[in-house]
C-alpha cells in the first residue's frame, strides 16, 4: 500500500508499528479501561492531522464535555481553538447539543442512536470536508439499544456509512473486565483494533499499546509501553513488554 493510502497519526512511535499510519477510509477501534489515555489518543489523532497533514477532523464527544476536552488538549500543547477558527478541526459536544435542543419533558436526550450519529455526520461531513473522525465513545451509543442483536445490526449499518464516506475513523470503546471491548462486537466490524492498557508489570504500573489487528497492514503485534509526555502520548517502538 502506497504512502498516500495511509493516514499518518503523527503520534511518536506509533506509525513505525503500522506502516506509517492507518489505511485510508478505514474504521479503527481503540479500546481500553478507564484512565488508559483513549481520549488523549483521539485528540492527538485529529489535531495532528489538522496541523501536520492539513486534513480537517471531527472529534465527536458523546460523554465528555467540550470544555473538558479543550482543557485536556491545552495541557499537552494542542491549541484546538485556533484549529477550529481555521476551519481545520471541529469539536462536537453532541450530548450538550441534544440537551439544549430537547424540551423539558424529554428525559432521554443523552441516549444517542447510530442513526442519529449518521444523520448528524451526513450534514457535517459535507460542510467540514473532514478526512478524520473520532467518536468518543461507542459505549454511549450502545446503551440506546435494548439488546445486543439490535445494536449489532445498527452498528454494521453505521460502519458501512463510515466506509462509504471516505473518512478514516477512530472509534473509542471502554472495556469491561475480561473483554476486549465494551460490547464484544466492535472488534469484528473494525478494520483495525488497538488496545491500550494500564497494568502492573514487575511491581511497576505501565501504560501499554498493542495493535491486535490491522487490515492491509504488516503491523507489529507485540505489546509496547508508552508514556504521556508534555506533547501527549509517545510510544516506545523498540521496547517490548
Amino acid at each position: 500500500m502506497k504512502l498516500k493510502d495511509r493516514v499518518t497519526t503523527y503520534i511518536p512511535g506509533l506509525d513505525e508499528l503500522i506502516e506509517n499510519g492507518f489505511p485510508r477510509a478505514t474504521i479503527n477501534l481503540l479500546s481500553g479501561p478507564p484512565g488508559s489515555a483513549k481520549s488523549l489518543f483521539g485528540l492527538q489523532y485529529v489535531y495532528n492531522g489538522a496541523k501536520y497533514a492539513n486534513e480537517p477532523g471531527i472529534y465527536m464527544s458523546l460523554e465528555e464535555s467540550r470544555s473538558n476536552l479543550m482543557r485536556a488538549a491545552s495541557a499537552y500543547g494542542m491549541d484546538l481553538e485556533s484549529m477550529e477558527q481555521a476551519g481545520k478541526l471541529f469539536i462536537v459536544d453532541l450530548g450538550k447539543m441534544r440537551m439544549e435542543s430537547s424540551s423539558i419533558e424529554e428525559l432521554d436526550w443523552s441516549l444517542v442512536s447510530f442513526e442519529t450519529l449518521q444523520d448528524f455526520l451526513k450534514n457535517h461531513l459535507n460542510f467540514s470536508k473532514a478526512k478524520r473522525l473520532v467518536l468518543d465513545s461507542i459505549t454511549a451509543a450502545g446503551i440506546y439499544y435494548s439488546n445486543n442483536e439490535q445494536m449489532r445490526r445498527e452498528l454494521f449499518r453505521f460502519s458501512r456509512f463510515l466506509r462509504d464516506s471516505d473518512i478514516t475513523s477512530v472509534i473509542i470503546s471502554e472495556t469491561l473486565e475480561g473483554r476486549e471491548s465494551r460490547y464484544g462486537i466492535e472488534e469484528f466490524i473494525a478494520d483495525s483494533f488497538l488496545r491500550l492498557d494500564y497494568e502492573s508489570t514487575s511491581g511497576e504500573y505501565r501504560r501499554t499499546l498493542t495493535v491486535r489487528k490491522m487490515r492491509f497492514t504488516k503491523h507489529d503485534p507485540l505489546k509496547h509501553p508508552f508514556l504521556i509526555m508534555d506533547g501527549g502520548i509517545e510510544v516506545s517502538p523498540d521496547e517490548v513488554i
